[in-house]
């Protein structure tokens, strides 16, 4: 009898932590994004913060975006459409971007970007299988970071994640930096007067091969839609000002995001 109601107040208090556990989990992720969280940014950010409607939604520990678009592997390379998915992982600040390159008919390249840690990594593959590309070392980690540094855009809860602090510069622009462990990079996000993101700049390193460059950087946008219950920057490109003249290397389109 002693055993039976033993077992009894045992599976009540599994049940009991059970209930609690996941009650506890769904508190933590439906966290609300009020407007007095937007308080402390720059007014550019926080009418950017507006325009996006954040304000009401929950706060996230994850994104996943699907893209759709051109990339050039070189200035003197043809255009070559691709499709891509891309993870971000908001408390750790890191992703891991995969993408199939069409480079004629027939020849595929997969490749991946990533971000953990703080040290980024590019590998690309002819077929998925043969090894071609393998670049990583302090240069890569400061593009990677600037990478998702810009990116945020498109899960702008995360401009009040830890990992970003923020410089008011003037009424249409700001300063954003991002910071992991001990490395920090920054660069400025641009609007205009709706509060839309219309570009973002900086210096980055430019790496292929053994050339390695720190050159001015930009992402201008062309195009708006409500993605993921968000309105948010979906079209746009990403330019080097090369030695060698301006270099366009992606037009780039989100078709998908989600949250988590």
């Amino acid at each position: 009898m002693k055993t039976k109601i033993l077992k009894i107040i045992f599976l009540t208090l599994m049940i009991s932590l059970t209930i609690w556990g996941r009650g506890n989990r769904m508190e933590n992720n439906q966290r609300i994004i009020a407007v007095s969280d937007l308080a402390g940014l720059p007014d550019p950010v926080k009418r950017f913060m507006e325009y996006s409607q954040v304000v009401g939604t929950p706060h996230i520990q994850k994104a996943r975006i699907k893209q759709t678009g051109f990339f050039k592997m070189g200035p003197d390379k043809p255009w070559a459409p691709f499709t891509a998915k891309q993870e971000y992982d908001i408390p750790s600040a890191s992703f891991v971007w995969k993408v199939d390159l069409k480079m004629a008919p027939f020849i595929h390249v997969k490749g991946s970007d990533r971000l953990e840690n703080g040290m980024g990594n590019m590998r690309i593959k002819l077929f998925g299988l043969i090894p071609v590309v393998n670049e990583k070392g302090p240069e890569m980690d400061q593009g990677a970071m600037t990478r998702y540094l810009s990116e945020t855009i498109w899960f702008p809860q995360s401009f009040l994640d830890s990992h970003i602090t923020w410089e008011a510069i003037d009424s249409l622009s700001a300063k954003g930096t991002l910071t992991i462990d001990d490395k920090s990079v920054d660069g400025t996000f641009h609007f205009d007067e709706m509060g839309r993101f219309t570009q973002f700049t900086c210096d980055r390193y430019y790496v292929k091969g053994d050339e390695k460059l720190f050159l001015p950087w930009s992402t201008p946008v062309y195009g708006y839609t409500k993605q993921g219950g968000l309105q948010l920057a979906t079209k746009g490109k990403a330019v080097w000002d090369h030695p060698s003249g301006e270099f366009t290397y992606i037009d780039v389109e989100v078709t998908e995001v989600e949250y988590e």
